[in-house]
C-alpha cells in the first residue's frame, strides 16, 4: 500500500559521464508500467554533457542533483541513498536499463505477504552492447523463487562468480539501509555484490526468472576498466565473505569457488578486451 504523500519506489542513479547512454537509462525508468515512484539523479561532477541531458527531462518524479566535487563511485553511490523517500530502493547505474515491467513485478513479491523476511529481490538480466543490442539475452544462475541467504551465498562462492546480477538487478527495502554500512570499494570490483551481502544477513532473496533490465557492457563501464584486477578483487571478496560463520562456507567451497573464479576471470577479460578492439574497430 501506498503511504501518504511519499512515493512507494525510490529510483536513483548515480551518474558520472553518462552523456552516451543517460536519456535511454533515463527514458526506461519513466517508461514504466509502476508509476508509484520517484527518480533522483546524482552526478559526480560530470565532465561532458551527462548533467544537461538528464536537466532537459521534465517529469515531476525527478529530481537532479550535481556535486560540487568529484565524490568517486564509492561516494556518489552512497550520496545516492541517503534521501530516498520509498518504500523500496533501487540503483541504476547510468547506462543499464528497466524494461517496462521490472518495477511492478519486483514490488509485487514484496508486497506479497506470504514473502514476509525476503530482504532482496532480485531478477535475470540481458546482458547488451553500447548500441543496446542483446550479447546474452538471459543470464540464469539462481532458480526462481526464495533462497536461504546461506544457500545462495555457499552456491555464489563455488561457482566463483555474480550469480545475483548488477545494481539494476536488485531492489530492496529502504528500511534495511540502517542496518547496512552502505556501498564500499574497499573491493572495487565487488562494491555492488558486497553490498548484496550486507542485505542478505538480514533478510532472505527471491529471484525473479525473466530478464526485467539490461546490463550494459562497453569500453566506458567501470567493469571494464577494471579489467585483469577482476581475479584478485573477486577472491578477496571471497574471502571476506568466507570468513563470517552466518554464511556457513567451507574449505571445499572455497577450493572449488578458486577454481571456477579463476575460468570465468580470465574469459571475461578475455571477451571484455575483443569486445573493446571490436568497438574500436566500429568507430
Amino acid at each position: 500500500m501506498k503511504r501518504t504523500g511519499e512515493p512507494l519506489v525510490t529510483v536513483t542513479i548515480p551518474m558520472y559521464n553518462n552523456e552516451r547512454f543517460i536519456k535511454q537509462t533515463i527514458e526506461s525508468i519513466l517508461a514504466q508500467t509502476f508509476a508509484d515512484f520517484e527518480l533522483l539523479i546524482y552526478d559526480d561532477n560530470s565532465t561532458d554533457a551527462s548533467y544537461d541531458i538528464a536537466m532537459s527531462f521534465r517529469d515531476p518524479r525527478m529530481h537532479v542533483f550535481k556535486n560540487e566535487r568529484n565524490l568517486g563511485p564509492e561516494g556518489n553511490w552512497n550520496r545516492a541513498i541517503q534521501c530516498v523517500r520509498g518504500k523500496y530502493v533501487k540503483l541504476v547505474c547510468g547506462d543499464d536499463i528497466l524494461y517496462p515491467e521490472c518495477l511492478a513485478k519486483q514490488v509485487r513479491v514484496f508486497e506479497n505477504k506470504s514473502q514476509a523476511g525476503i530482504s532482496l529481490v532480485c531478477s535475470q538480466r540481458t546482458i547488451i552492447n553500447p548500441e543496446g543490442k542483446p550479447l546474452i539475452k538471459k543470464i540464469n544462475l539462481v532458480e526462481r523463487g526464495r533462497h536461504k541467504a546461506a544457500d545462495i551465498i555457499r552456491k555464489l562462492i563455488r561457482m566463483g562468480t555474480n550469480i545475483l546480477g548488477e545494481p539494476v538487478c536488485g531492489l530492496y527495502p529502504a528500511r534495511l539501509l540502517p542496518y547496512t554500512r552502505g556501498y564500499s570499494a574497499q573491493v572495487p570490483y565487488t562494491i555492488d555484490l558486497e553490498f548484496w551481502m550486507q542485505l542478505l544477513r538480514l533478510g532472505d532473496l527471491f529471484m525473479i526468472d525473466e530478464p526485467l533490465c539490461a546490463f550494459r557492457i562497453s569500453d566506458e563501464s567501470w567493469s571494464s576498466r577494471i579489467g585483469d584486477m577482476r581475479y584478485h578483487h573477486f577472491l578477496a571478496f571471497m574471502e571476506q565473505t568466507a570468513s563470517e560463520k552466518t554464511f556457513e562456507v567451507t574449505d571445499l567451497d572455497m577450493f572449488i569457488g578458486k577454481i571456477n573464479c579463476a575460468v570465468h576471470s580470465m574469459t571475461s577479460t578475455v571477451g571484455f578486451k575483443l569486445f573493446a578492439g571490436a568497438a574500436q574497430e566500429e568507430n
